[in-house]
């Protein structure tokens, strides 16, 4: 991942369990001798070095399934862009929070009246972000269900909450502009009916019947970007294992002298005891996106990648056989080459990894055999493109020990990324188009 030169951290990208798709044409045809290969036949049988970019492509996008978000070990991702090709993204958050320990906020020899308190704030751990850092409305609601650490969830999951929003009032609207994102929470709405909880055993303990996770089921943090344009917005990279993630209670005990007032502070932390997952949702209308998944030639054109749960791009090879026709032949060197759309300083920037599997009727996913030479695709920054090796695969392919079938494009962290991917298709009117690379003998 690039730096976000506002923060001062990166945030480390997880391989996800889920992936997504992009697909690519490709051209062109030259003849040249090198050493690529030979020792892999005898050489008096080996007929000469070609090498060929001719073969076409089909590129296009399909929609993803659903993808498990619950108690990932890197980032939780909160916010919204809208995408000039994808539309908005936007993800939200379910979390407990948990005590730090058993509290009685009534004061020896007084009541809950000689407790003032002076705020509550959410605060959110941020290790990076994807887009732009625009002011963003977060909205922050109770849970109203009981959910699980134990339990899974998916990047469609939801649970039923209040209606009530706990931020303050009129101080949702904030700009993140440093490594914590501070949330002010309503001490009439948040704050007060936990402290009215004091001496019934609710602030005992977490876990309990009748103990705090049990009255208190959860938190649900979102934004409300009702009027976000084209280019504006982030996701926000969380870590909220972080112990700079938490909501603390500010409060006083009013009892004895009023130079004894001393502020105290109280957290409710979220751990890795927390259940907890994330929410996203891709809104398509009207997009370029759109047009491609209603109608797949366009993909030709163009087409994308995306993580979150989001569009799969495929690439299909429908004539990889094709070769077979000039007669006997080993494969020396094949390679995928994908262009992107993409200029340096663009906020919207593409993952540096990507990689190639095959997927079966049921969606589960396999490597392609050259993952173990070289597991992906680096993104090039000088040339705008990914090269993937596929000299296994192809040989392989050709032999017969595997069939042909679309090849699937898919990126690290696609549950706790937003990186999307604009790749060129081969009818573009852009100079780079997508192409095969092969390098190959004939032999007796």
């Amino acid at each position: 991942m690039r730096n976000n030169t506002f923060f001062s951290k990166r945030i480390a990208v997880m391989l996800s369990a889920t992936f997504f798709i992009t697909g690519v044409f490709m051209t062109g045809c030259k003849k040249k001798d090198n050493e690529l290969g030979l020792g892999l036949h005898p050489e008096e049988d080996l007929v000469g070095l070609n090498t060929t970019d001719t073969l076409s492509l089909i590129t296009y996008n399909a929609l993803s399934d659903s993808i498990v978000t619950d108690e990932l070990a890197s980032s939780n991702l909160l916010g919204s862009y809208v995408d000039p090709f994808l539309g908005k993204v936007s993800s939200s958050i379910y979390t407990h929070i948990r005590l730090e320990g058993a509290v009685d906020f009534i004061p020896s020899g007084g009541t809950i009246n000689d407790i003032a308190i002076d705020s509550a704030v959410l605060y959110l751990d941020i290790t990076g972000f994807y887009g732009t850092l625009d002011e963003q409305t977060f909205e922050v609601y109770q849970v109203t269900e009981d959910f699980y650490e134990d339990s899974t969830y998916y990047s469609n999951s939801t649970l039923t909450t209040d209606v009530v929003n706990l931020v303050a009032s009129g101080m949702g609207s904030i700009t993140p502009n440093g490594d914590l994102l501070s949330i002010p929470l309503s001490i009439n709405d948040f704050a007060q009916p936990i402290v009215n909880q004091s001496g019934t055993g609710v602030l005992d303990g977490n876990d309990g019947d009748g103990e705090f996770i049990d009255w208190f089921k959860g938190l649900y943090i979102k934004v409300n970007n009702s009027s976000q344009m084209e280019g504006e917005g982030a996701i926000l990279y969380l870590d909220l294992e972080s112990s700079a993630s938490r909501v603390t209670l500010f409060y006083r005990d009013t009892l004895g002298a009023s130079t004894e007032h001393d502020t105290l502070e109280f957290d409710f932390n979220i751990n890795s005891s927390c259940a907890r997952f994330s929410n996203f949702n891709q809104d398509y209308t009207g997009t370029m996106v759109d047009q491609v998944l209603n109608d797949s030639t366009i993909g030709q054109e163009t087409f994308f990648s995306q993580t979150m749960g989001g569009v799969r791009a495929k690439v299909d090879i429908p004539h990889a056989l094709n070769l077979l026709d000039s007669g006997n032949i080993i494969v020396n060197k094949a390679e995928l080459v994908l262009p992107v759309q993409y200029y340096s300083g663009d906020p919207l920037y593409p993952p540096d990894l990507l990689y190639l599997v095959t997927e079966n009727d049921e969606g589960g996913i396999s490597f392609i055999p050259d993952y173990n030479d070289s597991p992906g695709g680096n993104f090039d920054d000088d040339e705008s493109s990914y090269t993937f090796n596929i000299t296994r695969y192809y040989n392989q392919l050709i032999s017969g020990e595997i069939k042909a079938q679309p090849l699937t494009i898919v990126s690290s962290g696609n549950a706790v990324s937003a990186n999307r991917v604009v790749f060129n298709g081969p009818e573009t009117i852009l100079k780079d188009k997508p192409k095969v690379v092969i390098t190959y003998s004939k032999y007796e």
